[in-house]
Formats: structure tokens, C-alpha cells, sequence
């Protein structure tokens, strides 16, 4: 089987967790003997081969800087003004004869079996890519790893029901859609953004083998709370800050990029020494981090499509606490101990001091438990659901 995916980045460059699944995804399939052909958007035209996966970059002005600026391993600036993107959006909600016959020829020549986008396509006329391959009878598929085909950023939100509306039209060219979480699915289904023949969850998976618990891994805490991911005030940092106000001696660890309109870095200087910021690392140098806390911590305030960073804390050897926003719960499997209702100062900070408090055999015994919830986040359950999926669209 030859899987045509489409992306918008792909790694090295990192947005977020998505494009990690994307590419555990893509690796998997070429170990499980099918092809597998990546087409997005890179600094420069450029073809290579990163663990199999073909990957074919494209550039393409001002597109490639304003996703490339979103990357993590890039520092480049958005080219584009607000004016740009309602402009360009209107490619990805209605038809354009033009990049319909780009998208047709490409993937004519590719030949593929499966066509499949792995993110929103902001910008790249992505209802005229699916058309494309259901006008060649391919199947094609996506996987709805956040809010955008339900959310426009645009007039504060006015405008979302009329780019729901649209995408729940353009959805009728989709074989299959895809989503990390229950939460996330049935938010695209019941907006009537579906596929045609068959919906699924393929929850996301960690791509490493988990910790020995030990007591070795007790050594390595610390009196240390951690959150990583983007800094801003919808990921619920104010929340996070108050929460672990006059906890003893305990730390709280940033780690990640601040986004500037957020203003986080003034709110953050009168908490003195107690609280830490760094900058986005790679993934084996954050996991060592992670392994020193005692809870890894996601307040989002904003409907997380999952909250993969849950599940790393977990195979690492630390307990994850998260909010009741979207995807959250389903991760912690509705465990009332490690979820609080987003905002609630008092009930997260009980949580925090519940794990602080804990001995050695305590620890290690919470550990199993969420590990139980998580057991079916294995690399290898991974991809056979997601070979599945791609197989039943052939049926």
C-alpha cells in the first residue's frame, strides 16, 4: 500500500506534538512494508529519505515562512499580516480551479493507494486537495488533530460557525476522518465534519520503551512541579503559578516557548528564584527533566485535542495531573485524583501537595496505576490502528 500524506511541516520541523504522531505514524507504516510519501512545505525544494519515509519538501513564498515560523526548531519570522490570512483562507473553503489541478496532478503522479492529510492545510486550499483525490477515486482521509476546521481566529470567533459549515460541505469528499481523542471526533461530528464511510480514534502513543519503576527513579526527584509546552495564558500558567504558591520549597519548571502577546514573562518576575523558564529543548533532553519532577502538569484552559505530554510524564516515571478540558480526562482514564476543573486554584494545589506528600512505595504505586490507564499507548498498538484504518478505506 502507497500512503500519499500531506502536511503542512514535517519533522525536523516541529510544531507540536502532532507532527511527532505524524511521523511515528509515517515511520511505522514503511516498517510495516507499505510506502509512505510526505509532501509539505520546507525552507527549500528538497527531497529525502528520514527512516524510510519519503519526504518531499516544497517552497513556496511566504507559506513556508509563515508555517516554518511556527516550528520550534526555526527562528523565522511570520511574514504574514491578518489581512493576509482571511485573504488566503478562502482557498481552504472554496473550490479553485487552479490548486485543484495542482493537488490532481501531484497526486496523479504519485499513484497512490491513500491520500491522507495529517493537519488543517491552513492556507493551501485544502477542500480542493480532498475533491482532488475523490475525483480520482482514491481514497482520502484526515485526522483532526485540532480545532480548525471548527475554529477561525478571525473577528473573535464570529465567523466560526460559516468555516464549520463550509468544512462539514467539503467533508462529504472524505473516505475516513481520524481524531487523537473521543472529545475531539465527536466536537467534528456532531458539526457534521464526518467521513464518509467510517470515523475512528487513534489515541496518540509514546515511540519509547517506558522507565523501570525503581527505586532508582525516586532518586532522581526532585521537590519539582513541570509544565512544557507554549506559554501563554490559554495553557492556564496563571492557574499553574497560584497553585504552587506556598507549596514548601517546591519549584515550577517552564519549559517552552513564551508567546509574546500573552505578557506571561511580566507576571512571571514577581515569583522569584521559585519559578524557572526555559526554552524549548529537544525531546530526550526534556524527558530528563521530567523524570527529576515530582508532577507534570497541564492546566490547559482551552479544549486540548489530547495532551500528549500526559503520557510522556507517565513512561518517564512521573505522575501527570491535567485539567477537565477536552481530550484531558480521557488521557488520565477520569481519574478524579489527577484531574481538577481548569482554573480551580484551591483543588489544584490539593492535588500538588497530595503528590509531594506521597512516600517511595506510594509514588511508584500511583505511577502503575496511570500506566494502566496509558497501556494501550504503545508505539506498536499505535500503528496497527492506524494500519487498520488506512486498510478499511480499501475494503
Amino acid at each position: 500500500m502507497k500512503i500519499l500524506v500531506f502536511a503542512e511541516v514535517y519533522y525536523p520541523d516541529v510544531m507540536g506534538g502532532g507532527e511527532f504522531s505524524t511521523k511515528q505514524m509515517a515511520e511505522g507504516m514503511v516498517r510495516k512494508g507499505h510506502e509512505v510519501v510526505v509532501i509539505c512545505l520546507g525552507k527549500k525544494k528538497q527531497e529525502e529519505k528520514i527512516n524510510g519515509v519519503t519526504v518531499k519538501r516544497r517552497y513556496i513564498k511566504g507559506l513556508s515562512e509563515h508555517f516554518l515560523s511556527n516550528t520550534k526548531n526555526n527562528s523565522i519570522s511570520d511574514p504574514f499580516t491578518k489581512f493576509d490570512k482571511i485573504l488566503r483562507k478562502r482557498g481552504d473553503i472554496y473550490p479553485c480551479n487552479k490548486i485543484y489541478e495542482i493537488y490532481r496532478s501531484v497526486i496523479m503522479k504519485e499513484a497512490p493507494d491513500i491520500v491522507h492529510t495529517v493537519s488543517p492545510m491552513s492556507y493551501l486550499g485544502r477542500m480542493n486537495l480532498w475533491k482532488a483525490a475523490y475525483d480520482l477515486k482514491i481514497p482520502v482521509s484526515h485526522v483532526c488533530r485540532g480545532p480548525n476546521l471548527l475554529e477561525l481566529k478571525f473577528m473573535g470567533g464570529g465567523l466560526d460557525k460559516y468555516n464549520a459549515g463550509r468544512n462539514a460541505k467539503a467533508s462529504r469528499y472524505l473516505t475516513a476522518l481520524a481524531a487523537p481523542s473521543g472529545y475531539m471526533l465527536k466536537r467534528h461530528n456532531t458539526a457534521g465534519i464526518r467521513g464518509q464511510s467510517f470515523n475512528d480514534v487513534i489515541y496518540n502513543a509514546i515511540d519509547f520503551e517506558p522507565l523501570v519503576l525503581s527505586s532508582d527513579i525516586m532518586a532522581q526527584k526532585e521537590e519539582m512541579i513541570l509544565y512544557a509546552g507554549e506559554i501563554k495564558k490559554e495553557k492556564g500558567i496563571h492557574t499553574l503559578l497560584q497553585a504552587t504558591e506556598g507549596s514548601g520549597n517546591v519549584k515550577l519548571l517552564l519549559i517552552g516557548r513564551e508567546v509574546p502577546t500573552n505578557c506571561i514573562r511580566e507576571d512571571l518576575s514577581g515569583h522569584g528564584s521559585r519559578v524557572e523558564v526555559m526554552d524549548w529543548m529537544e525531546r530526550e533532553e526534556l524527558f530528563k527533566y521530567m523524570r527529576r519532577a515530582k508532577a507534570v502538569i497541564l492546566p490547559s484552559e482551552w479544549e486540548e485535542p489530547f495532551g500528549r505530554i500526559l503520557i510522556e510524564a507517565v513512561f518517564n516515571g512521573t505522575i501527570a495531573i491535567g485539567s477537565d478540558r477536552g481530550g484531558i480526562p480521557e488521557v488520565l482514564g477520569n481519574d478524579e485524583n489527577y484531574i481538577f476543573r481548569s482554573g480551580d486554584v484551591k483543588v489544584l494545589r490539593s492535588r500538588i501537595e497530595r503528590v509531594l506528600r506521597m512516600d517511595e512505595a506510594t509514588y511508584l504505586e500511583e505511577v502503575r496505576k496511570q500506566r494502566k490507564i496509558t497501556a494501550g499507548s504503545t508505539n506498536d498498538a499505535y500503528v496497527d490502528k492506524w494500519e487498520r484504518f488506512f486498510l478499511q478505506q480499501l475494503k
